[in-house]
């Protein structure tokens, strides 16, 4: 009797976690489908780093560039395959970033690919149908242990204060 009134108690606190989460989520940009994303509308934007934030647990990576006068934030993706992917611009880099249009975000994109003109390094984020690259198995599976980026291990955050030189520094 203890344990089905026990089973019944998870059962009922772990519906409505699970029905938050949604379909769609995970590990694509902002929790988007490739449905919601329309690769026939590129864009390209081309400014200077001025910051990456990130790290296990802090939410998706995001890169600040400053465009024109403007500093704008751009969110990227799993922190894990930026990681794998060895990404670390420096502020002061200049990327050109693709970006495709998407109705349903927040931003009204998602962004594709990161080519640092700088550095002469691109990471791509999306496939040309608009699903993430960086979409697979969790836990470590399909991305990698890590580069290390910023704290050695791949474990520490994107904030300038690893081991690595070319992390981005503290603004």
């Amino acid at each position: 009797m203890k344990r089905t009134l026990i089973a019944l108690a998870l059962a009922a606190l772990a519906g409505p976690a699970l029905a938050q989460m949604g379909a769609g989520k995970g590990p694509a940009a902002a929790g988007t489908p490739a449905s919601q994303i329309d690769v026939t509308k590129p864009s390209t934007v081309i400014g200077d780093v001025v910051s990456l934030k990130g790290g296990p647990g802090l939410g998706m990576p995001t890169l600040t560039v400053k465009v024109g006068s403007k500093d704008e934030p751009y969110v990227l993706g799993s922190y894990r395959y930026l990681t794998a992917q060895k990404f670390a611009p420096v502020a002061g880099d200049q990327v050109r970033l693709l970006l495709y249009a998407c109705d349903a975000c927040p931003q009204g994109f998602v962004v594709a690919e990161v080519e640092n003109l700088t550095q002469k390094t691109t990471l791509k984020l999306r496939n040309a149908d608009g699903t993430p690259v960086f979409a697979g198995g969790r836990g470590g599976h399909g991305w990698g242990a890590g580069a290390g980026c910023c704290g050695g291990s791949g474990n520490g955050p994107m904030d300038g204060t690893g081991p690595n030189p070319n992390c981005p520094k503290k603004s």
